[in-house]
């Protein structure tokens, strides 16, 4: 598990707080989405899920260690992977194949180990065709890929991703949410999900709401976003689906009232015909 316990955060002597007496848990297995409008802090939180930055005060445990501790914190961030928004920005190899085995040869992993774990990666991916290309020639949604494939070869227990489809088109964002779904399922892995795209945030387990460098709510996204006072009043929008629903609901069909996602609503939208 990783506990988040009443976290202050600024980034300079001079500055407000990020981040105001955050309190958040991500256990084991468990798909949390993190979403709120910008500015409200969501980067700033998953940046401390692997030590990338340390509290003022408070802590951030990752099964008991603490990140504020130098000598945790290779052990952390074996644990805790993360991925940012730009994959550019993550690659160091002159191919697919080599940028994932990257960090593990620099642990001193076995090479018999390295192989394996970068086989694995690629085909949990779907990126053994890419794996001599040059990671600067991949499309967007390729690039991603690789950076996933590098976090997951390093067999962490939970991975952070930052918004890594916002740089996507949609026929992209889907495939790689798809393969995230896949490899949570098989797994088992924790996940902190960091979104703007509130459609993206029903694949989660839970949601956790931020605002003005807080949590402000949690809930299962049903229950998040089935609150449209709360969703309007915050500053977030409903995923497409929920908004069909809630017109239709509006409109007296109150079999949709509490319809969130497209499966939902295909089932009813059967059901009623």
């Amino acid at each position: 598990m990783i506990q988040v316990k009443d976290l202050y955060f600024s980034y300079s002597q001079s500055e407000s707080f990020a981040l105001r007496g955050v309190d958040l848990t991500l256990q084991q297995g468990e798909w949390l989405a993190l979403i709120g409008c910008n500015g409200s802090g969501k980067s700033t939180l998953a940046r401390h899920f692997n030590g990338l930055l340390l509290p003022s005060s408070g802590y951030v445990r990752v099964d008991g260690l603490d990140t504020a501790d130098p000598g945790q914190l290779w052990q952390i961030r074996s644990k805790v992977s993360f991925v940012f928004q730009n994959p550019d920005n993550q690659f160091i190899a002159a191919s697919v194949e080599d940028d994932i085995a990257f960090g593990l040869e620099n642990l001193g992993i076995p090479r018999e180990e390295i192989s394996l774990r970068v086989e694995n990666a690629l085909a949990a991916l779907e990126l053994k065709k890419l794996r001599n290309k040059e990671p600067h020639l991949l499309s967007g949604g390729e690039k991603q890929r690789v950076a996933i494939a590098g976090a997951l070869a390093m067999s962490c227990d939970y991975l952070v991703l930052d918004e890594p489809t916002s740089m996507l088109d949609p026929q992209m964002r889907s495939s790689l949410l798809a393969a995230l779904s896949k490899i949570h399922k098989e797994q088992g892995l924790g996940i902190l999900y960091v979104t703007n795209i509130m459609e993206e945030a029903l694949l989660a387990d839970r949601v956790a709401v931020m605002e003005s460098g807080n949590v402000i709510r949690e809930g299962t996204p049903k229950e998040i976003f089935c609150d449209r006072d709360f969703v309007s009043r915050h500053g977030l929008e409903l995923p497409p689906a929920r908004q069909i629903a809630a017109m239709l609901a509006d409109a007296g069909y109150r079999e949709f009232a509490d319809a969130v996602t497209e499966q939902e609503l295909m089932e009813l939208v059967l059901c009623a015909g």
